[in-house]
């Protein structure tokens, strides 16, 4: 009976933590997003809707981002595939000038 007893203990115990870990990611992703977003905000000076558009934005990509983090394997590939899906949705958020500016900021490149 102890041993059914510490058995349920520990499961429950996994069960909590496991649930405070997703939450402390998804408060990591918001904050790293915030802090992008205010950033990109300061720099090309869009207003306040396209700042919530942008955060959304990078909110997807820090969910992304953590689930190419946390598996195995190469991820180069999957990383330019969430960069270049990031760039597309920043493209129709942005103006072509702002966009243009973000690229020459964020990848160091311009087209």
């Amino acid at each position: 009976m102890k041993k059914i007893f510490t058995l349920c203990f520990f499961a429950i115990a996994f069960l909590f933590s496991t649930q405070n870990t997703t939450a402390q990611n998804t408060l990591e992703i918001n904050e790293a997003a915030s802090v992008k977003t205010k950033e990109l905000r300061k720099t090309l000076k869009f207003d306040k809707e396209k700042m919530d558009d942008v955060y959304r934005a990078y909110q997807e990509f820090g969910k992304a981002y953590k689930k190419i983090s946390n598996s195995s394997g190469d991820h180069k590939e999957r990383l330019d595939k969430i960069n270049h899906l990031l760039d597309e949705k920043l493209r129709t958020i942005l103006t072509a000038e702002q966009f243009d500016r973000y690229l020459e900021i964020e990848r160091g490149q311009t087209e």
